[in-house]
């Protein structure tokens, strides 16, 4: 299998709240938050099991909601970092 690397774009918020979770200090390198996010991609499913999919069965659409929750939060410690 061949590997490729890609370049993303995140937020300052998003570097932010990644820093948080991590306990990166806001001045880390690239390499460190690179390092985080593919943590979240590869560790973030573990556990979760996909119910295998049959052609035959019609797919119904799910509607993905916000996390309000979370976001009210995010906005609430960016004001504050802001400031």
């Amino acid at each position: 299998m061949n590997y490729e690397s890609r370049r993303i774009t995140i937020s300052y918020l998003a570097v932010y709240e990644l820093c948080q979770m991590f306990n990166i200090p806001h001045d880390a390198p690239t390499q460190a938050l690179s390092a985080a996010v593919e943590k979240l991609i590869f560790q973030g499913g573990i556990g979760v099991q996909t119910p295998p999919k049959t052609q035959n069965s019609p797919s119904t659409p799910t509607t993905i909601q916000p996390n309000k929750t979370g976001l009210a939060s995010m906005a609430s410690q960016f004001k504050g970092v802001a400031s």
